[in-house]
This record gives C-alpha cells, structure tokens and sequence, in this order.
C-alpha cells in the first residue's frame, strides 16, 4: 500500500450513542454568600448523578456521550455586578471541586460528559466567561468553548488580541479530535449566528454539542429552525441538550425543553417532545456515514453543501464590515453586563451614519410615536 492509498484516511469511528441530559436549571441568584450559592449547584450535581444512573445503567460496549443544559449549574447573571458574580457563582474549569465532581461522574459512568458553566479563570482577573466544556471517559477536560457572541458577560471577542496571543485560534475555536470523531461545542444562542457553527465545521467539527437554555418548542427568533439549518448546511450532527425549566431565577416557563438530535441533513432523530426533566432525546451517530457523505461530490447524499463553499467570494464582505468593536476590554473588565447593552446601542447608531441600517420614516398617522 503506498502513501497515496491512506492519504486522509483515519481510525474508523464506531458508532456511538449521544444522550440529551434534559434537567432542571437551578439558578443561584437569590444566594447571598458563594456557599450559598455553591450548596444549590452541588444539589444540582447529586441530580446529575442520579439521572446518569437511569440513563447509563445498563451496560453496554458501544461509547456514550451525554450533555447537560446552558446554565444548569448557576443560571446567568442577573442584577449581579461583574465583581458580585465571580465570587458568589463562577468556577475554575478544571479546578474548582464542582468540577471535580464531574471529573468523577465522567470516570464512574464511562461516558464522555459535555456541560457548561459561567468560568472566571485565573489568566483574565476580573473576567467571567460563558464556558461550554467536554470530559472524556478517564475524567480529563478535553475542550473548553467560551463563548464569543455574548450578551451575558465576557468574550474573547472583548480581549481579541490578546486572547489570540495567549490561547491562539484553536483557543478560540476548539475542536477535540476524539475515539468519536471531531467534537466541538457552542451554547445556546450562538445557535442564531451561522459564523460560530461555520468557524467550528472549517476546523474540522463532524459533531456540535450544543448546550442551550431557550424556548425549545417555538419559532421565536427562528430558533428551532436556526438549529436545523446549522446541522444541514455544515454537514454535521447536531446534539442540542434543552433546560427543561428553570427555579430560583427568571420565569418558570423561559425553558421548555424539546432536547433534539439532529444528522447532517438536518433531520430530526430525536425529541423529549416535553419540558421537565428527560433522556428521551438519545440517538445512534454515525460519524462514518458523515465522512462518506462529506468525499462524496453529491448523488448518493444530495448536495455536498461543504464542497461547493466559494470562501474566497465572501471573504473581502466580511474583511471590509465591522459591527460590534473587538478589544473592548482589553485594558480593563466592564462593571457589569449593561455596559454591553450600551455598546450594542452605539454599534446601530454607527451602522445608522454609516447608511447599513435604515431608522425608517416616522408615523404621521394613527399611532404616531408609538
């Protein structure tokens, strides 16, 4: 066999079995002390490991992947300041003993375990990042995602260059090369910018697990929709793990579960169909059939959608736009997260001067100045 007969060709991926972990999320706002807050999350993780034992029970040969909600283990931020919320809610990931238990959970079970959790890392003081993270079966963190279009706190987008300096673009887009194939990860909203889901399947992501805390049952935003179509015009399984409430925070009903697994032609191949807690969203992935879809020009599989890219088209588009401005925070954190909803505003009023956007006339009949 010469060189040309195993050029890209890698270890054959089995089949495996990804689970949606749908829970409760239990958010830890009303604490007023960090052990406060810490005894709700560690109550959340004895949760955890109760519904791993019904859903990873029986033996079995063939690997399993199970992922948790968006904000499962403290919520998000609410009326906390910046400095209020690292140290009453966020961790180290790895390092801190929550994580630790995880770590465990990951080990006892044999499974590799996907969550997410606000991260306040010791290499940026003052910063809280949205972090989505990945454990393999020996308990190691195999993948950090900190998410970059954010509302809710930090991104490396604030601090680019030197985030980039530090952690380089596999620290800003990470993909884990696995026994499964290539995982990476996104929460929950992300979901509606093409560019993340984009970004990760260009580094070589065959599956995205997406950790996510939305409305699961409706249209709102596009959102249902906007899963299905990152699953489809990337190529990729899509495993999106849904809160199926939420206590102890905002309204009851902001999470409505439907956890869904979707292939790399955008089906559905699995839905809880519920809120409250589930693991009925649990799917066969066939990383392989994806691999032969993706070398395949078209035929069999329809439309290699990857293939057809025309990258260099779009790139001078992109080159020459600028929406919202990176380095924001590059020489010091923001007070809190309505600093973000201030540059948001100054962000459309550029876009506005610049003719992007356009303010539209004013009414001058029934419902003026409405």
């Amino acid at each position: 066999m010469n060189d040309n007969d195993t050029a890209g060709r890698t270890a054959r991926v089995p089949l495996w079995q990804a689970t949606c972990m749908q829970t409760i999320n239990r958010a830890v706002n009303r604490a007023s002390t960090r052990e406060a807050a810490m005894q709700i999350v560690h109550g959340s993780i004895d949760r955890w490991e109760e519904l791993l034992g019904y859903a990873v029970g029986r033996p079995s040969k063939a690997p399993r992947l199970v992922l948790f909600p968006e904000f499962n283990l403290q919520g998000f931020p609410v009326k906390e300041s910046t400095e209020e919320w690292i140290a009453k809610a966020c961790l180290r990931i790895p390092g801190s003993p929550e994580v630790e238990r995880l770590q465990a959970l990951a080990q006892r079970f044999k499974v590799y375990l996907g969550a997410n959790a606000y991260e306040a890392p010791d290499e940026w003081p003052g910063m809280y990042f949205n972090c989505s993270f990945l454990i393999d079966p020996s308990g190691e963190v195999i993948l950090k995602y900190r998410r970059v279009s954010t509302e809710q706190g930090f991104s490396p987008h604030d601090i680019l260059e030197r985030y980039l300096d530090r952690h380089g673009i596999e620290g800003l887009w990470p993909v884990a090369r696995t026994p499964l194939g290539n995982l990476a990860m996104m929460p929950c909203g992300e979901i509606l910018w093409p560019e993340t889901a984009r970004c990760l399947t260009l580094r070589g992501a065959e599956v995205i697990l997406h950790p996510t805390s939305d409305h699961g049952r409706t249209e709102f935003m596009a959102w249902e929709s906007a899963k299905r179509t990152r699953a489809a015009e990337n190529m990729v399984y899509l495993v999106s793990a849904n809160a199926g409430g939420i206590e102890g925070g905002p309204p009851s009903g902001q999470n409505t579960g439907h956890s869904k697994i979707f292939d790399f032609q955008g089906r559905v191949l699995a839905d809880t169909k519920s809120a409250g807690e589930s693991t009925r969203a649990f799917a066969v992935i066939d990383v392989e059939m994806l691999r032969r879809a993706r070398c395949t020009p078209g035929g069999l599989f329809g439309v290699n959608r990857l293939a057809r890219l025309r990258i260099e088209a779009y790139a001078p588009v992109y080159a020459a736009a600028s929406f919202y401005p990176p380095n924001l925070w590059a020489n010091g954190p923001m007070k809190s997260k309505g600093q973000i909803q201030e540059e948001l505003a100054r962000v459309i009023e550029r876009k506005v001067e610049a003719g992007t956007f356009s303010r539209g006339a004013r009414a001058t009949h029934h419902g003026a100045g409405l």
